[in-house]
């Protein structure tokens, strides 16, 4: 894509490049040092030359004006841009995820409300609850092939393996290959679209496709309580689903299941170890986990940024947003805007009132974060009951080295007083308590 000349008088940062080696380590240095010398809404010439909202009220100003900051991606057949009416809508992603666009999230209005319509019922919270048993099985199972040892890696053994297994099964896929998978998906959202490394996972992607396209089959004549089956009787009823859009749903809640929930996941129970009072607390108030993931999202705030494109020209925070402008919404930074969060880089439980664009904003906010909550509140909950004394080895901890689209962490060890198994059996193909024979 040829790249964006800069607006005459906009703030520039030439550091800010979150497909940079340096963004996992310096991102927090260069959110201050953005707001300091440029303020919320400023140009990067990085990623093809784009704007980037930093600050907590403008992201969410620009996130609720789906009319004006689009979050469409049109491409031809050879991936090609198809301007419309002067506008090359390039979706969520810098640099842009070239063919067809993904349903829901990089659709607007009105095709948006048709689909979201069909999918909020699988998302609300009663139809969340009937979960609730089979991730306590899932998590039990887990910790049993470990907690006897004294030692595990909570990111690949936990973190990793819980959101892969139920995002599946939420779906309606097999799960016979969730460890490839989990890790295909995990270190992809890593790396940027054009990163060359993503060849590697070839194999692991062509395995969840066809437990998706296997799982749309199987559902024409065997329904069942999945997404799969949720959105084929919705078909039956006149919803617009063809087959394509539904692998593509699929295999968009599967990608979005597993990286952010195991990112999440991984900042909190660095953030305990370091902070064994706040740990403490949880243990002793099981019923604080809700709230605390809140704070913990935003801490941590998995997902760093997305983008839009700018659908006419606009002014935000001061700055002239040309029509056709590439606008990045950095969730990242939003999420510790001191004109919003006191004293934002500590996790305080007790942080009113509870609001954060960790999940986004306006219509394309999150349609699993209520699965995310209870993903989050049944592990921590879970862990703590059952290795109650666990501690991260801080020096063994390894981040990606990449950010992509979503933080993450490689390995978190951690060790803790061995304890008993509970005999959890997820009856899952291949599953056994030897995870070297799993793996």
């Amino acid at each position: 894509m040829e790249a964006r000349a800069c607006p005459a008088g906009a703030p520039v940062v030439d550091c800010f490049n979150p497909n940079s080696p340096e963004y996992p380590s310096k991102r927090l240095q260069w959110f201050e040092e953005a707001r300091q010398s440029a303020g919320p809404v400023f140009w990067t010439p990085n990623g093809g030359g784009h704007w980037v909202v930093i600050g907590y009220e403008e992201l969410l100003e620009a996130a609720k004006d789906w009319e004006t900051f689009s979050s469409k991606a049109l491409f031809d057949e050879n991936g090609e841009a198809q301007p419309v009416d002067g506008v090359a809508y390039l979706g969520l992603f810098t640099p842009p995820k070239i063919g067809p666009s993904l349903p829901l999230i990089e659709d607007d209005p009105p095709r948006w409300e048709k689909l979201r319509e069909t999918l909020a019922p699988a998302f609300a919270l009663p139809a969340i609850e009937r979960w609730r048993p089979r991730i306590q099985t899932l998590v039990d199972a887990c910790l049993d092939r470990h907690i006897e040892s004294g030692r595990m890696d909570l990111a690949e053994d936990l973190f990793n393996i819980v959101p892969a297994i139920f995002s599946l099964e939420f779906v309606g896929a097999d799960t016979t290959e969730h460890r490839r998978i989990a890790r295909a998906r995990t270190v992809l959202s890593h790396l940027a679209n054009d990163d060359p490394r993503r060849v590697l996972f070839k194999d692991e992607i062509e395995l969840e496709y066809r437990a998706v396209h296997d799982a749309i089959e199987a559902r024409k004549s065997d329904r069942r309580k999945d997404l799969v089956s949720h959105i084929l009787n919705a078909r039956d009823k006149g919803a617009p689903f063809t087959d394509p859009t539904i692998f593509d749903l699929g295999t968009l809640i599967i990608g979005a299941g597993v990286d952010t929930t195991a990112s999440v996941l991984g900042s909190s129970f660095i953030e305990l170890s370091r902070r064994p009072d706040l740990r403490e607390r949880l243990a002793a108030n099981p019923g604080q986990t809700a709230k605390a993931f809140e704070e913990f999202v935003r801490f941590g705030a998995p997902t760093q940024g997305l983008c839009r494109t700018a659908t006419r020209d606009v002014e935000l925070s001061g700055q002239k947003i040309r029509k056709g402008d590439r606008i990045m919404l950095c969730y990242g930074a939003s999420c510790r805007d001191p004109r919003e969060f006191a004293n934002p880089s500590e996790v305080d439980l007790d942080r009113k009132p509870l609001l954060h664009s960790g999940f986004g904003g306006g219509i394309h906010r999150c349609i699993g974060s209520l699965f995310a909550r209870l993903e989050f509140e049944i592990i921590l909950n879970t862990v703590l009951r059952r290795m109650p004394d666990i501690r991260v080895e801080m020096d063994g901890v390894e981040e990606f080295a990449n950010v992509g689209l979503v933080t993450g962490f490689v390995h978190i060890p951690a060790t803790f007083t061995p304890g008993a198994q509970v005999g959890a059996d997820p009856q899952i193909p291949g599953w056994t308590q030897d995870e070297t024979l799993a793996a």
